[in-house]
This record gives structure tokens, sequence and C-alpha cells, in this order.
């Protein structure tokens, strides 16, 4: 297969351009992009994310797969809104034909750049219908929504879509403009929470200023994937608000209950996943300096994925107490913060957090 995604790469670090044009990593545990500095990106690990709702639905009784989708069509609209919103007439020349086109093609480079996945157009006729093939999505479902909140943006319609699986994970997805909007989708509208300042200073490259800790991720384009080269897991960069706006939206129809199952989801996952994390097996559980060092080491991955800024960790006697200033999702790090205590120690722990004020919470875990 032909280079088509290949990428301009800094000539030091080796992280593409286009990644490091796009987003920038702050001084404040926040990954955002730079046409919208309120707008959040983080990295989560593949094995977590992909089918983490279908899991979740199947443990309700329900799918909350529509919730998902949605959730995720928005977020798709904000990020390419910014693009209408910052950049000088380009709402205005997305009106000729062959600016929408070249639009689409940059809609597959996004896709290939943040690990969503490959995808290259089949047909386009601008104004009608889309046709385009995915190769490895990190989730269908959510790769659909992208695409049709992208659409839409383009467009300024409403679009729906269908799609046929080719199998060994490719599919063909069309979207066709559509006057129906979901009801749903207006409930889903996102909240950009106020982020922080900072003064946590990474480790930058000397020529394009990027995180010297990217160098552990590999762009491999053409197939749409990030590696992290360490444990071989997949990575993806995904917007800040689509998970918290489905739980939020699943905890007004069914109760706090479903918060616990996101964090057991995530402490769950840390655990099964610990060799992946750097952590390897730990024979015993750890005491003095190594047990505080391992803590840290693993609370520093948080701002590399743009999910917080650990400012405060604190081991007394059994308990584990850590600050976050802007958590990405608090019920994901307290799942974070439950499963990396449970490693450590060795033992059961159960989680309780407080929101000490606006962008910082307080995570304890005691033994269960």
């Amino acid at each position: 297969m032909a280079d088509k995604y290949r990428l301009m790469r800094c000539r030091e670090c080796g992280l593409p351009r286009f990644v490091n044009h796009f987003i920038g990593w702050n001084d404040n545990g926040t990954i955002t992009q730079y046409l919208r500095k309120d707008f959040r990106v983080v990295m989560q690990h593949y094995s977590f994310i992909n089918g983490l709702f279908s899991r979740i639905g199947s443990q309700i009784g329900i799918s909350i797969d529509h919730i998902a989708f949605e959730a995720q069509r928005n977020s798709s609209k904000a990020v390419f809104e910014a693009l209408y919103d910052k950049i000088p007439g380009m709402r205005f020349a997305s009106r000729f034909r062959f600016v929408k086109r070249s639009t689409v093609a940059q809609f597959n480079k996004v896709a290939a750049v943040t690990g969503m996945g490959y995808s290259e157009t089949l047909e386009y006729v601008p104004g009608k219908y889309g046709v385009a093939r995915f190769r490895n999505p990190f989730d269908f479902n959510l790769m659909a929504a992208n695409v049709v909140g992208a659409f839409e943006v383009l467009e300024g319609v409403p679009f729906k879509h269908t799609w046929e699986d080719e199998g060994n994970g490719s599919y063909v997805i069309r979207v066709e403009a559509t006057g129906d909007k979901p009801e749903i989708s207006e409930r889903m509208a996102l909240e950009y929470p106020r982020m922080l300042p900072g003064n946590r200073k990474h480790e930058r490259c000397g020529r394009c200023h990027a995180p010297l800790a990217l160098g552990n991720l590999k762009w491999v384009e053409n197939d749409g994937i990030i590696l992290d080269k360490l444990s071989g897991d997949r990575i993806v960069m995904l917007d800040g608000y689509m998970i918290g706006t489905v739980f939020r939206e699943m905890a007004k129809e069914l109760g706090d209950d479903v918060d616990d199952i996101l964090v057991d989801a995530k402490s769950e996952w840390v655990k099964d996943h610990a060799e992946q994390l750097g952590m390897g097996k730990i024979e015993r559980p750890l005491s003095g300096e190594d047990r505080e060092k391992t803590y840290r080491k693993q609370l520093d991955f948080l701002p590399i994925y743009g999910q917080g800024n650990p400012v405060a960790l604190e081991i007394s006697g059994s308990a584990l107490k850590v600050i976050i200033e802007n958590p990405y999702e608090p019920f994901i790090l307290a799942g974070s913060v439950k499963g990396l205590y449970e490693i450590v120690e060795g033992r059961e722990g159960r989680v309780s957090w407080e929101r000490v004020r606006e962008g910082v919470v307080a995570y304890t875990v005691d033994p269960a």
C-alpha cells in the first residue's frame, strides 16, 4: 500500500509535526488544541477504551451505544468547528466544492494521526453523501460518530449513516444528508470546566518543544494506530469530554450507581495491565522509598496523557492520598488510583474522593 499519510517528523525527536501543530502539552497536566485552548485532548489505552460502553451496557442490561454515539458526534463537531471559528475565511471558502474535498482529506489524516484508525474516501458528492473505508477503528461506533459530526460541520446540515462490515477489521461507511436530528443529541451538549494554571515542567525537545516522554510512542500512520514501544499497547488520542458526557446522561436516568461501574472498570483494567504500565509483577507489597517511587512514577504519566496534574502525594500507614488538579474524568482517575494502590499494596482498596475546589480533586484509598 502506498504511504498515503507519510508524516513529516521532527528531525531531533521524531514526533510527527502535524501532531505538535494540532495540539499542545501544557504545564497544568492537560493537552489542548492550539486553536481552542479550552478544548482538552486526552490519550487513552486502546485496550481500555475499545468496547468500554458495550461492556458497561452488558452489566446494566441496556445498550448505551446510542448515547455514546451522540456524545462523540458533538465532540467531533466541536473539534472541527474550531477550524471554522479560528481560521479566517474558512467558512466562506468551504462553500466551494474543491475546498470541501480537501477538507474531507484532512478528516482522514486527523483520524490516522490521532490513532483512531485508517480511513480513506471512496466517494464524495458535496451536499449529498460520502463513502469511506475504515481499517483498525479504535471503536467503530465512535469512529462513525466522528465522521457524522465532521460532515455536519462541513455541510451545515444533519447527517445519518449506514455501514457494512467487510471483515478483518475493515468497514465501509456511508453518510447522507438528512433533515432529522435525534432529540438526545441536544441533551449531550459538552461542558467545558475551567482549567487551572500549573507549573509542571516537561522535559522537551530542543527543536519542536514536544515532551521527550512521547519518544516512547510510535505513529504507524498507514495503519492508523499509535503504539507504545515499551509495552506494545495501542494508544488513542480522544477529546476530553465524551466519556464524562455519557456518564452524566446515564446518571440522570439510572442514578449515581453508574459512577461505580466506571471506577471499577478502570481499576480492574489497571490491575490486569500492570506489566504494560511498566510495573511488572510485584511479588510482595512495597515499602519505604520503593513504595513512594512507584506511586510517583505512575502518577507522572497523567500529565503526559493529558489526564491531570498530580500536585500532592501522601502515604500514611496503609492509606494513600493523591491530589490532582485539572482531573480529566474524576471517575476514571478514581479507578486509576485505586488500581495502582491495589498493585503496590497487595490488598483490596476502597477509594473515595472530594472536590477540594473547582478543578481540584483529592483521592483517598484505604484498605477495603
